[in-house]
């Protein structure tokens, strides 16, 4: 279990919420996932489409963000649940 920091993914997952990771898991669009990217550690929806990856959080206030060649990027695994 890994528990949430921040409030990106309100209110599907809240802040000091505890979720279970399936590690080295395939992502489908939609899914939520944990992820690395650039040495920080997210929860966010995947999307990919034509080869271009976006991280969307569920919180309208945070921005979503586009993978690109620059990024060190890392699928941790898939979020099965609170």
């Amino acid at each position: 279990a890994v528990k949430i920091r921040d409030t990106s993914m309100e209110p599907t997952i809240k802040a000091n919420e505890y979720i279970f990771i399936e590690f080295n898991s395939l992502l489908n669009n939609k899914d939520i996932g944990l992820f690395k990217v650039n040495n920080k550690i997210m929860v966010r929806r995947f999307y990919s489409k034509k080869g271009q990856i976006t991280l969307k959080p569920d919180n309208k206030e945070f921005e979503e963000l586009k993978i690109t060649n620059s990024d060190n990027f890392y699928i941790i695994g898939k979020v099965l649940g609170k």
